[in-house]
């Protein structure tokens, strides 16, 4: 118990305390392996709220914004690419199945981790030669643990940002704890709750299909080509936020180290663009908004898909603006193509 004197000079000193600057700052080292544009937006909001707060960051990223202060870049798009952008193709004959998806999202982490951490400047941290030494690790986990390496070497406490919905294949791995597959649907399942007794348990082979296929395909790499990450016991993670909002998800269970951030990202709404705004007001029947996100490139889809995409379309009452790369052929009357639409605006005019 602080003695009489103690607390009266604290509270003499308090007038000072207010003057001081922020106290207990760390320096923070993030990682992002996923050369994935939406999910760099989430980091990238996660780590501006920390320099905002007083916080150092040294982030190793491909998504280059320029240094600021108390933040740091190490430009490693030469190693992992500008951008994540697959080819329709290619993504139905790579990940069009569970196992081949599991498998695939196994593999693109692991080769992430191998680029992020052979390089020069990720080595020097961890051998203890960089001028900078690091309190926390910030990184996201998308099928492999291999990212929670830097965090095991340098004997730090780790966070994790999961931009999608909380992973169920790696959420025992992650916390320890299980949902129950009978009331929480896998991320993978096409019921955000299951409800009858045969959803129920098509939810459970998933679970348990898709935490199998996670670890024996681990397995099998860890066996073929091991990494300098799969001979160490990895830490878990001290804390793990994650991109869901209560409003906006099933109900389920979680466990006390998951801090839901959903919306973490998103900034001022602007105007719409006009001729966009144009369109929309002159849509009696509404407005369709039609894309496949900002990793898969709906142009490079087969040539009978997008003729089957544009009859369909071309039939419905309402007007349809449409993610699409570049001009399209035949486009229908009713329909706008654009590289990118400012989504969150469109959405929110209505």
């Amino acid at each position: 118990m602080l003695s009489s004197a103690a607390v009266l000079i604290a509270f003499c000193a308090w007038p000072a305390l207010l003057q001081w600057t922020p106290a207990g700052a760390a320096n923070i080292l993030a990682v992002q392996t996923i050369p994935g544009k939406s999910h760099w937006n989430v980091m990238r909001a996660v780590l501006q709220a920390l320099t905002d707060r007083g916080h150092t960051v040294t982030v190793f990223t491909p998504f280059v914004d320029g240094d600021r202060d108390g933040y740091t870049e190490v430009d490693v798009s030469d190693q992992t690419g500008p951008r994540l952008e697959l080819d329709a193709t290619f993504l139905i004959e790579n990940f069009g199945t569970t196992r081949k998806l599991m498998t695939n999202m196994v593999n693109v982490t692991r080769v992430g981790c191998d680029m992020i951490y052979e390089h020069r400047q990720m080595a020097d941290i961890l051998n203890g030669t960089a001028a900078r030494k690091f309190d926390l690790v910030v990184t996201e986990p998308l099928v492999s643990e291999c990212v929670a390496y830097a965090a095991t070497v340098l004997h730090v406490p780790m966070v994790y940002v999961v931009p999608p919905p909380i992973i169920t294949y790696l959420e025992r791995p992650m916390t320890g704890h299980a949902s129950n597959p009978a009331s929480t649907g896998h991320v993978l399942f096409g019921h955000g709750v299951p409800e009858t007794f045969a959803e129920r348990f098509a939810n459970l082979v998933l679970t348990v299909y898709c935490s199998t296929l996670t670890w024996y395909f681990e397995w099998q790499l860890r066996r073929a080509d091991p990494r300098p990450y799969d001979i160490v016991d990895l830490v878990r993670p001290l804390m793990i936020f994650t991109n869901t909002h209560f409003i906006t998800e099933p109900v389920r269970p979680l466990t006390p180290d998951v801090v839901q951030i959903g919306g973490i990202h998103l900034t001022q709404s602007k105007p719409i663009p006009k001729d966009i705004l144009e369109f929309i007001e002159d849509a009696p029947n509404g407005v369709i908004y039609f894309t496949f996100g900002s990793v898969v490139s709906m142009s490079s889809l087969p040539e009978n898909v997008q003729s089957a995409f544009r009859k369909a379309l071309a039939r419905v009452p309402q007007k349809v603006l449409w993610k699409y790369e570049g001009e399209m052929a035949d486009k229908p009357n009713n329909v706008m193509t654009r590289n990118w639409f400012p989504q969150r605006d469109i959405l929110g005019s209505f």
